[in-house]
């Protein structure tokens, strides 16, 4: 039998990871001394532990970890693997197909002047109002203020997922921030002058590309919303900030975070879904109290580390149970970031 140790050099696995993953009825060891819980594995278990490794390498996510090793037979679990890559490449094609039209285009000849503005949309107050009526004909005018308030959060809603829906196809393609604040901006020749509301104002580079990264996190993991969990999980894939140090210096390792994390997710649906994946209520609740983090500590920026305490700040999100169980409270990573912060700028004056 090789110990926890033993069997961590053996098989590339940490022996942290492989605590998690014994929690996570994952790698489970072949013995567990009663006396004093040291764990014991088998030697006929290194060959799984090195799958677990080289799956895990390969950014795949730990339920699918879970079902290809928990295959009845070697090709139902090949077939596993086959079907996560196809998944993978599934929602890359949307971003192939994004880059290819707008190579051709930028071959071509540019006629970003001679687009027309889309037409309005083929709806006035008057037929929301109609249509209110109709749905509730009896209701009395309070009720009505209610349906109303409602049904502009849902126009609203649908507006934000139609920008950000185009702003990360723009991103794919290849279009800076910059440019794309830009055409946020922009309004059609002989149009009043009106500024459209970008969700991400204020926001850097790296917090953006975090968010990018949690759009590719839900579709990895075939959910159908962006949730909190998909947020930290694109603030780990994103070293250069410093919500990734925050995290690995007062917690854990990355893979053992992330294992953490992924553990917790709810299961994801059959297949990986194409083209732009909305943001759940919890992670829009996140990123507005981002915004707010950063008025607190009177900074002018939303970073990573803002984005970090709007996740645990939205209490009710996977996210924050996830940083509360590695000890991270609001109190705390408040107190952390503006310590760093202060830090970064002293140093900088210096």
């Amino acid at each position: 039998m090789l110990s926890i140790g033993e069997f961590a050099r053996a098989s590339g696995l940490t022996a942290k990871a492989l605590r998690l993953y014994d929690e996570l009825e994952l790698l489970r060891p072949a013995e567990v001394d009663p006396s004093n819980g040291y764990r014991y594995y088998s030697a006929e278990q290194v060959e799984q532990g090195r799958l677990v490794a080289r799956l895990r390498s390969a950014g795949v996510p730990l339920p699918r970890i879970a079902a290809i090793i928990g295959a009845d037979t070697p090709e139902a679990a090949a077939e596993e693997v086959l079907s996560y890559w196809r998944d993978v490449e599934a929602s890359r094609a949307s971003a192939r197909e994004v880059i290819t039209s707008l190579v051709g285009l930028l071959r071509g000849q540019d006629t970003t002047m001679s687009h027309s503005a889309p037409a309005p949309l083929d709806i006035s107050l008057a037929d929301l109002i109609a249509r209110l009526y109709e749905e509730l004909p009896d209701a009395d005018d309070l009720a009505r203020v209610g349906a109303a308030r409602r049904q502009a959060r849902a126009l609203s809603d649908l507006g934000d997922q139609l920008v950000e829906h185009y702003v990360s196809e723009a991103k794919l393609g290849g279009a800076t921030w910059s440019e794309i604040s830009d055409a946020l901006d922009a309004t059609p020749p002989g149009s009043p002058k009106r500024r459209s509301r970008n969700p991400l104002e204020g926001f850097t580079d790296l917090s953006r590309h975090s968010i990018v990264l949690a759009q590719e996190s839900a579709r990895e993991h075939r959910h159908e919303l962006i949730g909190t969990e998909h947020l930290l999980l694109g603030l780990l894939s994103e070293p250069r900030g410093l919500a990734h140090e925050l995290l690995t210096t007062h917690t854990c390792s990355e893979e053992e975070i992330r294992a953490a994390v992924e553990g917790a997710m709810p299961p994801g649906g059959e297949q990986a879904l194409p083209g732009h994946i909305a943001f759940g209520p919890d992670s829009k609740e996140a990123i507005e109290q981002a915004l707010r983090a950063a008025s607190d500590l009177g900074h002018d920026w939303v970073g990573t580390e803002h984005l970090l305490l709007g996740l645990a700040r939205a209490e009710n999100g996977l996210a924050a149970r996830a940083l509360r169980d590695l000890g991270l409270t609001v109190d705390s990573l408040h107190e952390v970031v503006a310590t760093e912060v202060a830090r970064r700028r002293a140093a900088n004056d210096e």
